[in-house]
């Protein structure tokens, strides 16, 4: 194995797959590549139409995502362990394929926070739409914090 890409987006659930894409990665010499995939600005209301409110809404994304990448990547690394760091905008399982697919890359990790049938529906699984469209295979990390709780 060669290169792992693991999407982080700041959440619980992307933090045990960026660990668990680590150890793997140490383990297996790998390169880990982190991807913060900024959403694509989603208007709401007229007044995100106003000058400036998509280009300030864009920043935003930029800063916390390079933040997360910068948090990210100190907290893992390591001796035995490469990392780089990857931004991106746009949808997110969309483009962590696309990612994955123009890149060496040999496996795709990413969290899954386990909503309920009916959220996930409501407001979709990167997780889920990732595994049908990736070109490379892709591993599924659950936070077992959070389910062994439940």
């Amino acid at each position: 194995m060669k290169r792992i890409l693991v999407g982080i987006d700041g959440s619980p659930e992307a933090s045990a797959a960026a660990d668990f894409a680590a150890t793997l990665a140490s383990e297996t010499h790998a390169l880990l590549r982190l991807a913060f995939i900024a959403p694509i600005f989603s208007p709401g209301s007229p007044e995100m139409y106003q000058p400036g409110i998509m280009e300030d809404w864009d920043k935003l994304q930029s800063d916390y995502g390079t933040k997360i990448l910068r948090e990210t990547a100190a907290r893992l690394s390591c001796e035995t362990l490469r990392v780089e760091t990857h931004l991106e905008v746009g949808l997110p399982a969309e483009t962590l394929a696309k990612v994955a697919g123009d890149g060496d890359v040999d496996l795709v990790v990413v969290g899954h926070r386990g909503r309920g049938a009916v959220k996930r529906l409501l407001l979709g699984s990167v997780a889920d739409r990732l595994v049908q469209i990736s070109p490379k295979p892709v591993l599924v990390v659950r936070d077992e914090a959070k389910h062994t709780a439940t």
